[in-house]
């Protein structure tokens, strides 16, 4: 009997074995990472910690407050020495005559000049953290509307998927008459088009969904998204309120505070500008050795800029400029704001009333003639035509449905950003899906 060498043939058949259930494993990871539930409250948690946007303020900060460290520190003292009477003619030939001076000196400043260029800086710092508060609201902005883009494409395909069921049923009805002889052919090669169209654009909108995933994921920093599905309902518009209360809400807005830390940063320079009306000493003191003489003295010395108030009138003017500019500003953001804030608010109030119209009157009427004339058609009372543009008008209302409300939760999100209130965040986001 011919014996069988298995020899390196059982490690081979191991290391398959392994790799097989390596490749489950990780599979079924990957599966349930893939198959999780986002909400809109993880999204944003997110992206504030993990964006790569949000990380320059830190360094800008740390910048600062080296600069502070900078603006702290006093005048320099600098040693000095100054040799003369050498190397000249007569009696001042050689270094018999030779006088050297070694002095110590440095600025004396004068008007509060260190603590002026101490608060500049310090109103720096307050102003790039309400940088980082703006860029904040903007990044939150854009993580909702790219959400609610989620939620949109959600309902898309459920529209999408429902035209595929009622493309079929219709089929199949053509398909009915066509065999009785009562519908031509062409009839049911019409429908079985339809549902094939039908189909081609669930694929094109699940591609677009995919693609939106991805914009929200990269936005805290992954380049494949770890969730599957998100929350929440496209028919949940959030709080109303009046255009009065949301308008009072302005004031939460960074980019207000912003222009008030930029008027007290232009103060700190206006006041760091007056400093310089009054001008610093410059001092000295030293020793001074004689050589003819074999004798050493001390020697002091002091000096100050003439007409310095004169000569800081320039900087004056030019900071109480800047910050003048600032307040007008000011004003003009406030007029735009209050214009977009009630556009965004009328606008979406005509889209949660259109909305509501579809939802709770049209749409159900719609789907009542549908039904009354697919009846109709069976009996042979209406053509195909008449079939397929109830049909049709029953999709194209749910389509508009989608689209005022996917409106108004944008809208909703834009009004968010202007107030810096949260209007979607805390209600039942997880709300109920309506047909």
């Amino acid at each position: 009997m011919k014996r069988i060498d298995t020899y390196g043939k059982t490690p081979l058949l191991r290391v398959c074995l392994y790799c097989a259930f390596s490749l489950f494993i990780v599979s079924f990871q990957a599966h349930a990472a893939t198959n999780t539930t986002l909400t809109l409250a993880e999204a944003i948690k997110k992206t504030l910690n993990q964006n790569p946007s949000l990380n320059v303020f830190p360094l800008r900060e740390q910048g600062l407050q080296a600069e502070r460290e900078t603006a702290q520190l006093s005048p320099a003292y600098r040693v000095g020495a100054e040799l003369e009477n050498v190397a000249g003619t007569g009696q001042l030939s050689g270094t018999q005559s030779a006088e050297l001076t070694v002095s110590l000196s440095s600025v004396l400043e004068l008007g509060g000049k260190k603590q002026a260029r101490v608060s500049v800086v310090d109103q720096k710092l307050a102003l790039s953290r309400i940088k980082q508060q703006i860029a904040s609201l903007d990044l939150l902005s854009t993580v909702t509307k790219n959400y609610i883009q989620l939620l949109i494409d959600k309902q898309r395909i459920q529209l999408a998927e429902e035209e595929v069921s009622l493309a079929q049923a219709t089929a199949d009805e053509v398909n009915k008459r066509v065999r009785t002889a009562i519908a031509p052919k062409a009839d049911y090669a019409r429908a079985v088009a339809a549902v094939e169209q039908a189909r081609l654009n669930v694929r094109r909108v699940e591609q677009r969904m995919h693609a939106h995933k991805m914009a929200l994921a990269n936005l805290w920093g992954q380049m494949q998204p770890d969730f599957n599905q998100v929350s929440g309902s496209l028919f949940d518009y959030g709080s109303s309120r009046s255009f009065e209360s949301l308008f009072e809400l302005v004031k939460n807005n960074p980019s207000l505070e912003f222009f008030a830390a930029e008027t007290r940063l232009k103060e700190s320079e206006i006041r760091l500008a007056k400093t310089q009306q009054q001008a610093d000493i410059d001092w000295s003191v030293g020793l001074r050795r004689s050589a003819d003489m074999d004798e050493s003295a001390l020697v002091a010395g002091f000096s100050m800029p003439l007409f310095a108030e004169k000569r800081a009138e320039s900087a004056v003017k030019s900071a109480l400029a800047a910050r003048n500019e600032i307040t007008y500003h000011q004003q003009d953001f406030l007029l735009r704001i209050h214009s977009q804030l009630y556009q965004a608010y009328t606008a979406r109030e005509q889209a949660i009333n259109a909305a509501t119209t579809l939802q709770q009157s049209i749409i159900p009427q719609l789907t009542d003639a549908l039904t009354q004339t697919k009846t109709a058609y069976q009996r042979g009372l209406y053509s195909y035509l008449d079939f397929l543009t109830a049909r049709q008008e029953l999709l194209n209302a749910k389509r508009a449905l989608i689209e005022t409300s996917a409106d108004a939760l944008l809208l909703t999100a834009e009004i968010e950003q202007l107030t810096a209130e949260p209007l979607l965040i805390g209600q039942n986001f997880e709300g109920r899906n309506h047909e």
